[in-house]
């Protein structure tokens, strides 16, 4: 995975944290679960060096997101991202973990489900994807 992919895969779970404008623990936690075991699953990357690589690019990242997610542009922002991922292999993984962070508080807020159906008409996925509703 290159850095531009890995950029925008983290970028993308992490504004899933913050589209309903607010950070909850559980969501967090499901970030960062579920990309070490996305890197060990797909990266083949053991979970110490996964750790790693989530830690260094959530230190040197996590303002800018945040930064972007606050601005009237945060919409582009984020699809910016998916656009980079729209031929990504593993970029329907990407979205199942975006979908676990959403309902990770379970609730299914109206952002959160607004851009995750974006999301999936880039990438292709079926519109009636099973966990959209």
């Amino acid at each position: 995975m290159n850095t531009e992919i890995k950029d925008s895969i983290f970028s993308l779970l992490y504004a899933m944290v913050l589209i309903d404008k607010r950070v909850v623990k559980v969501e967090m936690d499901a970030f960062f679960a579920r990309i070490e075991g996305f890197l060990g699953l797909f990266e083949d990357i053991e979970s110490l060096r996964a750790k790693d690589i989530i830690a260094n690019w959530f230190v040197q990242n996590y303002k800018d997101v945040l930064r972007e997610m606050k601005t009237p542009h945060r919409e582009q922002y984020m699809l910016s991202h998916a656009e980079n991922l729209k031929t990504y292999l593993y970029r329907e993984h990407v979205f199942n973990i975006m979908q676990i962070i959403a309902h990770a508080d379970e609730e299914f807020h109206e952002q959160e489900k607004a851009f995750l159906y974006k999301v999936a008409q880039i990438w292709g996925l079926p519109e009636n994807h099973e966990t959209l509703a």
